[in-house]
């Protein structure tokens, strides 16, 4: 018998079978919220005839998702008629891996009802004898119970009047029964609702040919869906920004557990522009920003554009870090490494500070020693040149482990910048010191405390004594009060955060202390503090995880303004679920306003950035953060569909299940997934240094990694009888072990973009590899810096012609275009592709290998563009687009706070690509019509309801639903955003109809931190 399966938005496939009476049946392996009567209906218009079903009256469709098994052999989980899976990609059940049809089917927004000549009208119900009695004093007639329609087989009121109107026929209800008040009211807005799904997704009736109500597909493909490979973000342990200065751009370096250091961007949508795996032993607890002090960080001459400044900028920045095992580093961002390291000398350093993080040029920090000892270091030598850390002074230890500091600027102009300045420390033992530092030309008398720093062919002393001792309370207890935060401000004032949850504020020139705030009620510790730019707003944070507003009260007419000002706690937000270990104050760049916004950025132990404004604090909302770093840890191999996922020190192995296993039905009971059959193998890499990327060959064949050590090949042999794997360590030359920033395979070439900045071509044999050529051409011009960030991104063209890379970088040649070596040309460097107006996220070849290769180009605006490699320019469609793209591209698509991380090439149509971030993507076709609005799917998702701006760093409530909104829905296809998966780490196509998604719900992160404090809920 004909089988004929109809598909509607939002909705799973409704099969109806040319059956007898007895035999026909209406089955549903979709949601629960599709109508029973309408499945009955159908099923009752279909009974002792054929159906005929006019494929020009059929809608366009949204494939909806079916469950296919991933792990190899493994059970699957499937799911019964009338569950439904969260639509924001979070899971409530046993971690499984799906397989499900892709939502990218999409239908046409403003269909009319569809037609049926073949249905019989309707019967009306028939009245009972028996009426019900009336009360005659009741304004509303009571109608018979019995005349009421059937709940699950009667198509609705107002869905039979249309039809009927319009001439189409509607089934007649097979039963009779009786519904409470209650139950009728319920079912009116069910068939208030049909009426609304009906205008929705049935098309317009059309006589220009059969062909014209077909569906238009717009990416048909089975997903298999993984969400059980734990790649969970890392806690964050310290945060610092670089200073407010008004034409350069903000930086600010995000220390996590396991001595990650990552450098995010916030004026391009918090995209991560570097990052420093680091020493798996050390964790970095404390960060901070020196600058060249001969540098001129503004363009005071109105000489320099942007580029110039930015690159000025981040080239005499400079990130240092402390450890608990007692080293003093450089986080160099350029060589993925720690530079400069040296030991500190009084045991585990805990907190730095520098005189440039309050606006001063100056090249010294100082950092808190566990000894009670605080040590001055600068990086520069007499020359001015950046080399070894130097002893500048070391203060007198205090007898316990210093806990934080804060270093106020005194009045020394560039040759002597830090003399005259003061250091007040946070002291284990419950005390806060300030230590007062004078400095003079050196003579021949003796110095009791200090060491001498040469500079500008002048030698300067520096003394630092104490002169105040301030207590803090301990409220009886046995144990010494903790001074966990401290931040001095201008006028004096010295503000302390503590153990006891107390966030007070003392004179620090008398000692005294002035006023006490309480951060909560339960007296947790408070871990973090951090000031305005105007400093009248302090914001403070801890274990108690929300972050408090405390203000200065403005000056009343007439007062002094000298005069001492007391503070109050305004409100507070609480976006952690776990401990805040950090606040920082950043500004960012924006569009609508010359001026930039000033906010405060919170992390902690649940690993989230939050963004809170400084000045609308109580009135604007805070934004939640999901910062991955821009190179994906997992990596795919198509014939043998593996894939490999990153780890601090090694390497797991995962198996796809083949395409042709056999499925059931999705009305079957739910299954537990067994996770063991799906794990292949687990390598391991003996090395300190956390890795930094790695990748799998698309055979299969072999897989390569690389630390900020050295460069590991491995061959993998793969058994045709278990599937079990052998791995085998190939040996390398040294030319060929240099440590790699970003790895690519073609076919038996290892692509190496090293450290350095050359980027390798290794020609790996059966058990060895050999150097083939070295690309220098990119470097030309450009200082090895660390302005000139690592290369994050490679990818080799199908047809193995081209390699591209791309860099973060604040001049242009952020994307390099190299011929490979074929048996048509030679190695060389091609092209370096123009400067653009945002920094770079990805690069990625389009084509299928058919025809010849094009260059896509994604950029933290959302844009991407298109490049011809033949004539070296853009392509027809960018040109036709114009610059800047974004005028061009739907709203929904370009003012997404997420920025675009991955380009995605379809491998059906070379025209045809994906656009991927964290929690969408976003389907394009070049050779279709770009709408002015794009499409989202589901229609219904929760992150669909609100548009999101350019500067969207605050969380805003829905927007109304405007009625008949379905009237003004785009009418194209192209650039249809799927919002059914978030959390995604990784994507790509396995086959032509095959496509791979890696996920990592919040739900399985939290899973893995320790319990939060207890807090009081308000009625328990």
């Amino acid at each position: 018998m004909a089988e004929i399966t109809v598909t509607t938005p939002l909705r799973r496939s409704r099969r109806i079978r040319n059956q007898s009476d007895d035999e026909s049946s209406v089955t549903s392996t979709g949601a629960s919220d599709i109508p029973m009567r309408r499945r009955r209906d159908r099923a009752a218009s279909s009974r002792d005839k054929d159906v005929n079903v006019d494929l020009d009256t059929i809608p366009e469709v949204v494939s909806a998702p079916e469950e296919l098994p991933t792990a190899a052999n493994g059970k699957r989980r499937s799911r019964a008629v009338g569950s439904e899976n969260q639509e924001d990609g979070f899971d409530d059940g046993p971690k499984t891996t799906k397989e499900t049809r892709a939502g990218a089917s999409v239908a046409s927004d403003d269909a009319q009802a569809a037609k049926r000549s073949d249905a019989t009208p309707p019967k009306k119900p028939t009245k009972s004898n028996h009426q019900t009695p009336v009360n005659k004093n009741s304004k509303r007639k009571k109608r018979p119970r019995s005349a009421e329609r059937p709940l699950s087989s009667d198509p609705g009121k107002n869905a039979r009047k249309k039809l009927l109107k319009k001439g189409g026929d509607v089934a007649e209800p097979a039963t009779t029964k009786k519904f409470s008040p209650m139950q009728r009211k319920n079912q009116r807005e069910k068939d208030a609702k049909t009426d609304q799904f009906i205008k929705h997704v049935t098309p317009p009736a059309s006589s220009s040919g059969r062909n014209s109500g077909r569906p238009k597909i717009v990416l048909d493909v089975k997903v298999h869906r993984l969400r059980f490979l734990n790649i969970h973000p890392r806690s964050i342990l310290a945060m610092a920004s670089t200073p407010f200065v008004k034409e350069n751009p903000t930086r600010l370096a995000i220390s996590r557990k396991g001595g990650t250091v990552e450098l995010v961007s916030p004026d391009d949508r918090w995209f991560p522009v570097g990052d420093c795996p680091g020493v798996r032993t050390r964790e970095v607890d404390a960060l901070v920003w020196v600058c060249h002090p001969d540098s001129s960080l503004s363009d005071e001459n109105g000489s320099m554009g942007k580029p110039e400044l930015n690159r000025r900028a981040d080239e005499q920045s400079i990130l240092f870090g402390c450890s608990r095992d007692g080293t003093i580093f450089e986080v160099d961002f350029a060589l993925k490494r720690h530079r400069n390291v040296i030991g500190s000398g009084g045991g585990g350093a805990f907190c730095m500070d520098s005189l440039f993080s309050h606006g001063k040029r100056s090249g010294s920090f100082a950092v808190g020693c566990e000894d009670g000892s605080v040590k001055i270091y600068t990086p520069f030598g007499p020359d001015g040149r950046v080399g070894k850390l130097q002893l500048v002074s070391s203060l007198p230890s205090t007898g316990n482990a210093v806990l934080s500091i804060a270093w106020v600027p005194g009045n020394g102009g560039l040759a002597d910048e830090i003399g005259g300045s003061v250091i007040f420390a946070g002291i284990a033992d419950g005390t806060i010191r300030r230590f007062d530092c004078s400095g003079s030309a050196i003579s021949g008398s003796t110095m009791s405390t200090g060491s001498i720093l040469t500079q500008r062919n002048s030698a300067l002393s520096y003394r630092w004594r104490s002169t105040l001792r301030m207590t803090i309370e301990n409220r009886g207890l046995r144990e010494s009060t903790k001074v966990w935060a401290l931040h001095a401000l201008t006028d004096g004032t010295v503000v302390s955060g503590d153990s006891l949850g107390h966030i007070q504020f003392w004179d620090g020139a008398s000692g005294t202390m002035i006023q006490t705030i309480d951060h909560n009620d339960r007296g947790a510790d408070v871990c973090c503090l951090a000031i305005s730019k105007d400093e009248n707003i302090i914001f403070a944070s801890g274990i108690d995880s929300s972050v408090r507003c405390i203000q200065r009260q403005p000056l009343s007419e007439g007062s002094d303004p000298s005069q001492q000002r007391r503070w109050s706690s305004s409100t507070s937000h609480r976006k952690h679920s776990h401990d805040c270990r950090a606040l920082v104050i950043c500004h960012k760049s924006m569009d609508t306003c010359p001026d930039r916004l000033e906010l405060v950025v919170s992390g902690g132990v649940d690993s989230k950035l939050s963004t809170y404004s400084v000045h609308d604090f109580k009135s604007k909302r805070p934004k939640v953060w999901q910062n991955w770093s821009n190179q994906s840890p997992v990596s795919l191999s198509r014939e043998k569909r593996l894939l490999s996922v990153m780890r601090l020190n090694q390497i797991d192995l995962y198996r796809l299940d083949s395409p042709g296993m056999e499925k059931t039905n999705s009305s079957s009971c739910s299954e537990t997934r067994d996770d063991a059959k799906s794990f292949v193998k687990t390598i391991s890499v003996k090395s300190p240094f956390n890795l930094n990327c790695s990748v799998i060959s698309d055979d299969g064949k072999y897989l390569a990694t690389s630390d900020a050590a050295s460069l590991t090949l491995f061959k993998l042999k793969i058994s045709q009888v278990d599937g079990t794997v052998d791995v085998h360590k190939i040996d390398l030359d040294s030319d060929c072990r240099r440590p790699c920033t970003a790895l690519c395979f073609e076919r038996n070439r290892l692509i190496c973009a090293t450290s350095r900045g050359p980027i390798n071509v290794v020609k790996i044999s059966e058990e060895t590899a050999s150097l083939d050529h070295t690309f220098k051409e990119h470097m030309s011009n450009l200082a090895a810096s660390s302005h000139n960030y690592a290369v994050s991104t490679l990818d080799v063209s199908l047809d193995g012609k081209w390699l591209a890379l791309g860099r973060h970088s604040s001049l242009k040649g952020a994307v390099h275009v190299f011929a490979l070596s074929t048996s048509e040309q030679d190695y060389k460097h091609w092209w370096s592709v123009p400067e653009l107006d945002s920094p770079a996220t990805c690069v990625k070849f389009l084509g299928n290998g058919d025809v010849e290769s094009s260059l896509a180009v994604s950029c933290s605006s959302n844009e991407f563009y298109i490049y011809n490699l033949e004539r070296r320019s853009l392509s027809h469609w960018s040109n036709d687009m114009g610059i800047p793209l974004r005028n061009a591209l739907p709203k929904e698509l370009k003012s997404r706070s997420e920025p675009v991380s991955r380009i995605i090439s379809d491998p059906n149509t070379p025209q045809g690509l994906l656009l991927g971030s964290y929690g969408y993507f976003c389907v394009v076709k070049l050779d279709q019509p770009v709408p002015e609005r794009a499409k989202m799917y589901p229609p219904n998702h929760l992150r669909a309801k609100r548009l999101p701006t350019r500067d969207d760093d605050f969380a805003i409530s829905a927007a109304p639903k405007k009625k008949n909104s379905h009237s003004s829905s785009p009418s194209s296809n192209n650039f249809t955003i799927c919002l059914r998966y978030n959390e995604v780490v990784f994507q790509d196509f396995v086959g032509k109809s095959e496509m791979v998604v890696v996920e990592e719900p919040w739900s399985s992160t939290l899973a893995t931190l320790p319990d939060p404090l207890t807090r009081r809920v308000y009625g328990t």
